[in-house]
């Protein structure tokens, strides 16, 4: 099981983070019981842990995906491919 982090500025989610979380959670919605998606504030022990400063900003475990940018979908989706064939 993988899970996608999705760390925002706000919350609840508006602009450019509100997006992220939908691409997110699209493309999850293709891999049913295989990828889940959690978001977080950025302000969070696991935000400061892993040292974030601004969202959105897209995790998987300790592999940060994206900065300050949404994610395509097709990328993303590709990196779950990537990592469910690694398993």
């Amino acid at each position: 099981m993988l899970t996608i982090s999705v760390f925002v500025s706000n919350e609840p989610p508006e602009g450019e983070d509100a997006r992220t979380v939908k691409v997110a959670e699209a493309v999850a919605a293709r891999f049913p019981a295989q990828v889940t998606v959690e978001v977080l504030p950025i302000a969070s022990e696991r935000g400061e842990a892993l040292g974030l400063r601004f969202g959105p900003t897209v995790v998987e475990g300790d592999m940060v995906l994206s900065v300050g940018e949404q994610l395509s979908a097709g990328r993303l989706k590709r990196y779950i491919e990537m990592r469910l064939g690694e398993t």
